[in-house]
């Protein structure tokens, strides 16, 4: 199948993008709210289901406000990973939190305020994750599910995709595409930032939903041909597919991302080749790697530093797939460039 170019002209944009609301202070608890509500109602959620997000989104923000450093939001979209509903990301600097379960009674405060917040979000939400460190931060995953069928799906995933500071288009961008046993994932980085590298961005991403039946390989070359058009990309695709002996991981890609298979023996990087795809690529290598029950697989652009140690992390792979883009765009961001952080981790089969 040869990919043919989209003719209907739209706004390049890039991404998708997570709506980051910053909580430094009590008057972007609204502002969050709002935020949250504005989301809801773009993914059809009822006014039962938009209620229970409201309350989630209002007691994070209220506990970053008033107990937290550079306490952020991230809200976005969770049916772009498979899963309908949106999925909430709490993330701040500090201080942390000690006795973990103590913060989700109800009447537990350490500011005076009637401590019903962790308690709260716990009982609304339809999965709630806490991972923290004391004296280094906290990061808080919610998902609130809207009503609706939760399709199969082979991987559990988290995601942070922001654009540089004073843009709205990202030039970078991702998509996933998934079932039970196999899913496919695209990273791609347009060269520079803002609309051109936008347009890019979103290039690729039309070229990888119209080959679904082609290698990585073969999608990453399709990619290279329909952006000549464009000031060009770094790209990487990654394919997992489940059989009776385990996962399987094929990788392939070109140009300046960053992609790793981190697990409790270690890390094992996945290398692109060198080049841009659009412009020059000397060559195309796929690589192949298992993929175990405990291993998290970790893409991201340059936005990212590529020194970010993930045993810096204590116990993180036990938690869900989203805290770790949390704490690597909290912590490695370099601040000068569109940021995407993608984590994996293959589910459990259904019974």
């Amino acid at each position: 199948m040869t990919h043919t170019p989209t003719t209907a002209w739209r706004p390049a944009r890039g991404g998708p993008i997570s709506t980051r609301v910053a909580c430094g202070d009590e008057s972007r608890i609204g502002e969050a709210r709002r935020a949250a509500d504005a989301l809801a109602r773009a993914c059809g959620f009822d006014e039962s289901a938009r209620g229970t997000l409201a309350i989630v989104v209002t007691e994070a923000a209220t506990n970053l406000a008033r107990h937290a450093r550079d306490g952020v939001i991230y809200l976005r979209d969770a049916g772009q990973t498979g899963e309908p509903g949106i999925e909430m990301l709490a993330v701040d600097s500090g201080p942390g939190m000690q006795d973990l379960e103590r913060f989700f009674a109800d009447g537990y405060s350490t500011g005076g305020t009637a401590g019903a917040g962790l308690g709260a979000m716990r009982r609304q939400a339809d999965h709630l994750d806490v991972y923290s460190i004391p004296g280094q931060g906290t990061v808080v995953v919610a998902h609130v599910r809207g009503g609706g069928d939760v399709p199969p799906r082979l991987l559990s995933a988290g995601v942070i995709c922001q654009p540089i500071d004073g843009e709205t288009a990202c030039g970078d961008g991702w998509c996933i595409r998934q079932d039970a046993d196999h899913a496919s994932v695209l990273l791609v980085d347009g060269l520079g930032h803002g609309p051109n590298a936008a347009d890019a961005a979103d290039t690729a991403i039309d070229v990888f939903r119209a080959n679904e039946d082609r290698t990585p390989k073969e999608v990453v070359a399709l990619m290279h041909e329909a952006l000549r058009a464009t000031r060009g990309a770094a790209v990487a695709i990654a394919d997992v597919r489940r059989s009776a002996s385990g996962a399987t991981l094929t990788f392939c890609g070109v140009g300046n991302t960053v992609a790793a298979v981190v697990g409790p023996a270690g890390s094992r990087s996945l290398p692109s080749m060198n080049g841009t795809a659009g412009l020059t690529i000397r060559a195309l290598q796929p690589f192949t790697q298992t993929l175990g029950a405990s291993d998290v697989l970790i893409m991201h652009t340059d936005g990212i530093s590529t020194r970010w140690r993930l045993d810096a992390y204590p116990r993180v792979l036990e938690h869900d797939a989203a805290v770790i883009p949390a704490l690597l765009n909290r912590d490695s961001s370099r601040g000068r460039d569109d940021v995407t952080v993608l984590a994996f981790r293959v589910r459990e089969p259904a019974a």
